[in-house]
């Protein structure tokens, strides 16, 4: 009776991905603290058409910034599961971080662009 081959050496998917929904987490707090230090009153002599720059923020946030990052989510997803699959690295950290970063990174330089 042979033995099944050691998988010490492999690394766990479940750290990997938890460290990506860090990452995630992290992108969706840090503009939530970006609300917070906007303003929310709308300028004097406006009256009812103009929004103030917290609202204006938001509504970018929810129509363009959520559906990038849902698409930068599915990017990163696929990516950690080639990279669990195909390399050899051990540290979840690392393979948590690449998978989430390059992507988070392409979604703020497009909606940066805007």
């Amino acid at each position: 009776m042979t033995l099944a081959p050691s998988r010490t050496h492999l690394v766990d998917a479940r750290s990997s991905f938890l460290v990506l929904v860090g990452w995630y987490v992290a992108v969706v707090v840090s503009f939530g603290l970006f609300l917070s230090t906007l303003s929310g009153s709308v300028p004097a002599g406006c009256g009812e058409v103009c929004d103030s720059e917290r609202s204006r923020a938001l509504l970018f946030g929810l129509y363009t910034a959520t559906p990038a990052l849902f698409l930068a989510l599915l990017v990163s997803l696929a990516m950690l599961a080639g990279l669990v699959a195909r390399t050899r690295i051990r540290s979840s950290a690392v393979l948590g971080s690449l998978s989430a970063v390059l992507p988070l990174a392409v979604c703020g330089l497009l909606i940066a662009s805007l």
